[in-house]
Parts: C-alpha cells; structure tokens; sequence
C-alpha cells in the first residue's frame, strides 16, 4: 500500500472518530451527574461526560488475571504520573484499547485511582477534541472515554466502556 493512501485512510479514520465523539459530546446532558441502567454517566474534569462502573469488589487482580481473561498485554508504562497505582499496562480486547491500572485494594481503586482516571478522560477528550492525535504507544490513537473499577483495578475504555464490561466477565 502506498504512503499516500495510508495517510488518507488514518485521516479518514481520525476524521469519522472525531465526528463520532463530537455527536457523542453534543448529546450528552446539561453536565449534572445522572445513572443508565447499564453504568453511571457522570461529569468528570471540565464537565466531560464519563461513563463509568464499579463490579467486583472483592476482586484482587493482576494483568495475568486480565490476560486469562483475553485481553493482550502490549506494553508496561511507568507509574510515575500515576504514583499510587502498582503497575499499568496497555494492551487490547476486541480490538479496542484498554489500558490496566493496578493498585493495592478495591478501596485504593475508588479512592486514588477514580480521581486520576477521570482527569487522563477528560484530558483525552479535550485534546481529541482539539483535532489533535493522541500520543499513546508510539503515535496511536487512543480515546477513553470511560472506565470501570473491577476490584483492585482501573480499566481506561476506549469509546465506551462496553468492551471492558466484557472483559471483566471474562474474569475467573
């Protein structure tokens, strides 16, 4: 395949993603906190929607646990902007990004761990939002948009946090 048309497929397929999540912000609510059925939509930094859910409080996991489950361990990222988390890991299921924060318990989880994952969403969909590329893993593009708390982690959703949901039914 040639550069050119590679250059016109990514742009193409950043340009429907940035449409996708402009009608997404557009119809959120009037930024007050509000439940779905299905998880809890909140206004995180910035009055940015984030979608979010809490399963699994007795759960102690670590990124085999993830694995076994199907997700694919890609690359490791230092917790230095994240001090209190254990370990973080990026990886894929579904063929969507989820990123994997670990810390010491389920409350470390909610109490340390929420707080940082909604300004990394925020951060995310203000800079999606910009028309700019986020750097994640080497020039990828990354949007979270969501996370779910399973235990004692934090998983960053890409676009939704339906996949993620799957995944953590996937856990044993």
């Amino acid at each position: 395949m040639r550069s050119g048309s590679l250059f016109r497929i990514r742009t193409l397929a950043f340009l429907l993603l940035t449409l996708v999540l402009s009608i997404a912000i557009a119809c959120g609510s009037d930024g007050g906190s509000e439940s779905s059925g299905d998880g809890d939509v909140q206004s995180g930094a910035d009055d940015v929607q984030i979608e979010s859910e809490v399963t699994n409080p007795d759960g102690s996991f670590n990124p085999d646990s993830f694995v076994a489950a199907g997700w694919k361990k890609s690359k490791q990222y230092s917790t230095e902007t994240v001090p209190d988390a254990s370990e973080i890991w990026y990886g894929f299921f579904s063929q969507r990004d989820i990123e994997i924060r670990f810390y010491d318990s389920h409350e470390d989880a909610l109490s340390k761990g929420v707080p940082v994952a909604e300004s990394a969403i925020a951060d995310s969909v203000k800079r999606s939002r910009g028309g700019r590329l986020l750097d994640v893993s080497g020039g990828s593009f990354s949007a979270y948009n969501g996370y779910v708390v399973a235990g004692n982690a934090v998983l960053l959703c890409e676009l939704d946090i339906s996949h993620c949901r799957d995944l953590v039914a996937n856990l044993e």
